[in-house]
């Protein structure tokens, strides 16, 4: 076979089968297109065993349908995408491992509430509120009292969310 003659597979590429069929096997090199393959937009299944090795060809067979015109030339078609064209993103999405969202993210990202308030959970949640505990963090100095409580406490994202008498009411 040819080394333009490319064969895919559903997901993933088989690839030249030049480089496929091993050195022993004799290559026919008079097929240079997957057309010479095809008789009557069948594939010629004796040519194909006679040029291929066994579990190749019954896996061409069995998996992959013929070109539908007798002029085509081989071309890669990228199974990723619908329309066969490769794209970045599409191998991207291939190749990046998606772990499963963790709960907290599935609790404050959710659909259809205000994205302003799912910002202000996310904060919460990292404890990225300006509030006195995270400024002193990066590195600035200042007195901190509470404005909330009648008897004033130390502003900080514990006080204000859990020992703050109407956050333990709430």
């Amino acid at each position: 076979m040819g080394s333009a003659l490319f064969w895919f597979d559903n997901w993933t590429e088989i690839g030249a089968l030049y480089f496929q069929v091993p050195a022993e096997f004799g290559i026919d090199e008079d097929i240079h297109n997957v057309n010479d393959m095809v008789e009557n937009g069948m594939w010629n299944v004796d040519k194909m065993f006679e040029s291929l090795p066994e579990d190749l060809a019954h896996h061409i067979v069995q998996n992959i349908r013929p070109p539908t015109e007798s002029s085509q030339l081989d071309t890669p078609f990228w199974m990723l995408e619908t329309r066969g064209h490769f794209t970045v993103k599409s191998a991207w999405d291939y190749v990046r491992r998606r772990a499963n969202p963790r709960l907290a993210y599935k609790m404050i990202w959710v659909k259809g509430l205000p994205f302003k308030i799912s910002f202000f959970l996310w904060k919460v949640w990292k404890a990225k509120l300006p509030l006195d505990d995270f400024l002193r963090k990066l590195g600035y100095s200042m007195p901190s009292k509470c404005w909330c409580c009648a008897d004033p406490k130390e502003e900080s994202l514990l006080h204000l969310f859990f020992t703050f008498n109407a956050a333990r009411s709430v």
